[in-house]
């Protein structure tokens, strides 16, 4: 389980927990009327528990979207590679052994870096989906990069 994973569901539980708690003490404070200054200070630490549950989801969130992006950021870098060591040249098989992602997920990756001009797709004489890495990869890598970090 990532991180990003462990933060969010954590995060709401904590919330959930600090919510119930906070709804059970404004239920003291506003009906039973008894002791005013517990009741609301139970109140007080049930806001404060859920608004920790809350910080924490969203520090799952912020977290699965860098998780994400080095995902694909690893994911290019090491198709690239693996075509540079097979002269440019890699297919699908390939990429799935080296990434362990399923055929299809594998597939739909190396679409992703065609539709953005750092391989070229080709067919070889079986019919099998090739990928060529692109004359202008280098070039789309920076433009890739520069649109990372601005």
């Amino acid at each position: 389980m990532r991180t990003s994973n462990i933060l969010t569901i954590g995060g709401a539980f904590v919330a959930i927990l600090g919510g119930a708690f906070g709804l059970l003490m404004m239920k003291a404070f506003l009906v039973d009327k008894g002791q005013g200054f517990v009741d609301l200070s139970g109140l007080v630490v049930g806001g404060i528990v859920c608004a920790v549950g809350l910080v924490l989801v969203a520090a799952g969130r912020k977290r699965a979207r860098i998780e994400t992006e080095n995902d694909q950021r690893n994911f290019s870098e090491m198709a690239m590679a693996l075509a540079r060591k097979n002269g440019g040249r890699v297919q699908v098989d390939q990429v799935a052994k080296a990434s362990g992602l399923p055929r299809d997920e594998a597939t739909a990756r190396m679409r992703q870096l065609t539709g953005r001009g750092l391989f070229d797709l080709e067919f070889d004489d079986n019919g099998q989906m090739v990928w060529k890495l692109s004359p202008d990869a280098g070039r789309a890598q920076l433009a890739e990069m520069g649109s990372r970090s601005g």
